[in-house]
């Protein structure tokens, strides 16, 4: 009989084992589907080199914030939730800023100066919100992204009202205390006095000295993120 206990007790101690082992190693066969260590070296504040902007002849455009949105998307890997491919996506209605543009012959968009109150940014999850805000954005010491556009490519030679046009915007992104250019991928619209449109960029969280999020490995996020802001600002 005590030999029996003993059989017993060693192989649940080998079931054991094999169950640590085997977490592990869903574990470790996941964390390393997201790769962290994305080098990318940041690019640092863009200074002003362009022909001066007109004092006469722009328009000027206000974002509405109930009508526009910040977000982000991040891919992830949630482990123990099985979730090995899974896009984190915060978004926030907390927009603030305006631009000015010409339109007609030598259409012109410039001074762009647009907010984002990070603070409010929120997924499906309030345990990654806080964790975000934290640990990773440090919202309480730096609650605002801003981007201050310098110049403008890709535009057309003329402009029309209702025409649907795609450019870059170019500008100096400031984050959680470091400021690096960025370009935007643009699109939108002028419609009477009512501009809508879409702008993307994709940044790296280490440029502005943000560690990636890594849960005890396993809520673990890539360093890549795109950024979107889709807006509609109006004239006044």
């Amino acid at each position: 009989m005590k030999k029996r206990y003993i059989w017993l007790a060693a192989s649940g101690l080998a079931l054991v084992l094999v169950i640590i082992a085997a977490g592990m190693a869903y574990t470790a066969h996941f964390a390393g589907a997201v790769d962290q260590s994305q080098s990318h070296v940041a690019a640092g504040a863009i200074t002003v080199t362009a022909t001066a902007i007109p004092s006469t002849g722009l328009q000027t455009f206000k974002i509405v914030p109930a009508q526009t949105t910040a977000s982000y998307s991040v891919y992830e890997n949630l482990i123990f939730q099985n979730k090995p491919n899974n896009d984190a996506v915060g978004t926030t209605h907390s927009v603030q800023g305006s631009f000015k543009i010409r339109t007609g012959t030598s259409p012109l968009v410039a001074s762009m100066n647009i907010t984002v109150d990070l603070r409010t940014l929120q997924t499906d999850s309030t345990m990654r919100d806080n964790y975000v805000r934290r640990n990773a954005l440090q919202t309480g010491t730096y609650p605002y992204a801003t981007f201050v556009s310098v110049s403008t490519q890709g535009l057309p030679a003329s402009y029309s009202d209702g025409q649907t046009v795609h450019f870059q915007l170019t500008g100096n992104l400031t984050m959680h205390g470091k400021t690096n250019k960025e370009v935007f991928d643009v699109q939108g619209k002028v419609v009477g006095n009512t501009i809508t449109g879409t702008a993307t960029s994709t940044i790296y969280m280490t440029d502005f000295g943000i560690q990636p999020p890594n849960l005890a490995n396993i809520a673990i996020a890539q360093n890549k993120v795109v950024i979107t802001i889709t807006f509609t600002a109006k004239e006044g």
